[in-house]
């Protein structure tokens, strides 16, 4: 037993080296993170890889019907497929244990001797083989569709022959094992196609790669066609397309008695139909050739050539493997179909999914931005700070570079209007509070007089008392009492003020602050909220 695990496992790891996700007798779609531009080994090498790109997702418009496929996927995988690897290793060591192995294999290695008339040297008893030799030719034999088929129709091993009873009852016991396998019993069989089990097959996955590729793809695409299409043809299509896909499948190698399982054709047929929602636009992909990736954008069409070209490729001419390229070709082609059909008859195409995030390109900007301060370069690099709070005004790395550069210039009319713009915009997020009080101070102490609009000044007070910062606030509140004394503003501003004070400790400031308030505003909210204030005992 441990000379044919051992053996086994080294076969499988040579599979898997050549990209297959062959485990004995279940065909996995195994292209890990690069679906139909990628061969992928379990290793992770990538060959080549392109993926459009969208950024109009939010929290406001999830793409629910997405989110709803990848869960089941994932329960399915992590509960009701739990106990296969158990139950298939079960089933794989009573195949040895039993002798199964080794009577259908050395009927296997008699088959190919005189069909192909080449020779195979084996124990003289042709119902005996060894360890090893099981092994070598199982994955073999049970993809030869024509053997397995006289096998299991009692043509290999006939009714008459001694053993027949004997192979009989193992057979049965170990197709018994395998139906606990849940691939086994829902994966789709074109020798015994089910109506069932053409739609589970989509659903299930042959390990934790095989689901994230599958998942991460259906992410990428899936958002796209959701929000761009809605949500009843998007769940419509990915069922449709998956169907589709282990329709030709199953025309294609209607014999095969191996089980078909994974998302890739249903995801396949999402690509389709993308590239013929989007042919006409430009999209941005991001493509990866080896070790070299960058990102470009082309027109969404012209994928749908290349990705069924790459298929048709692999299927004839990249040797042997175990991707179901003919179902990623019926999800492609049955996807454009629909996605045509959408485009002609429901109209149901929304292009602003494409939109592009006014934010991208910032980090390069204000690269470029750094490289011209550091050269000196204050007159370049200002147009480039403003481009930056174009895309995004609230930047604020953007706002204190620009402060930076203005205040070189402090009795300049742009300087006094910088320094608006920057304490507005970094005022209106709380987590900018620091900064708010780091460059109102630096500009009250090199600009004379402060040219700042009372409601900002209001707003600034407020912060300097919420960091408890009452002294700096308190100046701010005693301009705007000299000069703008009927401001609807200032008895807010005196009762943070005071509350600031009294927080700190400072009982006998924030006593008058409030004092204050009651004199000079009475009848307002604040006046009432202050005398209840002093009336409570001092802590």
């Amino acid at each position: 037993m441990a000379l044919f695990l051992q053996s086994f496992q080294e076969d499988q790891r040579q599979y898997l080296r050549k990209g297959s996700g062959l485990q004995i007798t279940v065909l996995f779609e195994w292209q890990v993170l690069g679906k139909w531009f990628t061969s992928v080994s379990e290793t992770g090498l990538v060959e080549m890889l392109i993926i459009p790109l969208t950024n109009n997702i939010s929290k406001n418009n999830p793409p629910v019907i997405t989110i709803f496929i990848i869960a089941i996927n994932c329960f399915i995988f992590f509960f009701i497929q739990s106990g296969d690897t158990r139950n298939y290793h079960e089933a794989m060591q009573f195949y040895l244990d039993s002798g199964l192995g080794s009577i259908e294999v050395s009927r296997y290695l008699d088959y190919v001797e005189m069909n192909n008339n080449k020779k195979i040297s084996h124990s003289s008893d042709k119902n005996e083989v060894s360890e090893k030799k099981v092994s070598r030719y199982y994955n073999k034999m049970i993809t030869d569709t024509a053997f397995m088929h006289k096998l299991l129709t009692d043509k290999i091993i006939t009714a008459d022959e001694e053993i027949y009873a004997q192979w009989r009852a193992l057979r049965d016991e170990f197709d018994y094992l395998l139906s606990k396998v849940t691939s086994m019993k829902y994966g789709y069989i074109p020798s015994s196609p089910r109506y069932l089990t053409a739609v589970t097959y989509m659903f299930l996955h042959g390990g934790v790669m095989h689901l994230v590729g599958n998942m991460v793809f259906l992410w990428l695409v899936g958002c796209v066609l959701e929000l761009g299409c809605g949500r009843v043809f998007y769940a419509g299509l990915y069922l449709l397309t998956g169907v589709a896909s282990v329709g030709l499948y199953g025309l294609v190698y209607m014999d095969s008695m191996v089980p078909l399982i994974g998302a890739s054709g249903a995801i396949s047929g999402l690509m389709g139909a993308y590239t013929l929602l989007y042919g006409k636009r430009k999209i941005k992909i991001f493509y990866s050739l080896g070790v070299y990736f960058n990102y470009t954008k082309i027109y969404a069409i012209v994928l749908l050539p290349v990705w069924i070209g790459k298929e048709c490729f692999q299927l004839f001419f990249a040797g042997p493997s175990h991707v179901a390229y003919v179902a990623h070709i019926g999800g492609l082609v049955s996807g454009a179909l629909l996605g045509l059909f959408n485009l002609k008859l429901l109209g149901r195409v929304d292009q602003e999914v494409f939109k592009e995030d006014p934010k991208e390109g910032i980090d390069a900007l204000l690269e470029t931005a750094l490289q011209k301060i550091a050269k000196l370069d204050m007159s370049g690099a200002r147009p480039v700070l403003e481009q930056i709070l174009e895309k995004d005004p609230h930047n604020t790395e953007a706002l204190c570079h620009l402060f930076n550069i203005d205040k070189l210039n402090p009795q300049s009319e742009t300087f006094h209007k910088t320094v608006s713009q920057v304490l507005l915009r970094l005022s209106a997020n709380k987590e900018n509070k620091q900064k708010v009080f780091d460059i109102y101070k630096e500009y009250a102490h090199i600009a004379k007089p402060l040219r700042l609009h009372p409601d900002l000044l209001f707003r600034i007070s407020s912060i300097f008392s919420a960091l408890g910062h009452p002294e700096e606030a308190e100046k701010i509140i005693a301009v705007l009492l000299r000069k703008h004394p009927m401001s609807q503003k200032i008895p807010s501003g005196i009762l943070n003020l005071g509350r600031a004070y009294l927080k700190k400790g400072m009982s006998a400031k924030g006593e008058k602050c409030l004092r204050v308030l009651c004199k000079r505003y009475p009848g307002t909210n604040e006046s009432q909220i202050a005398l209840r204030l002093l009336q409570q005992p001092l802590k």
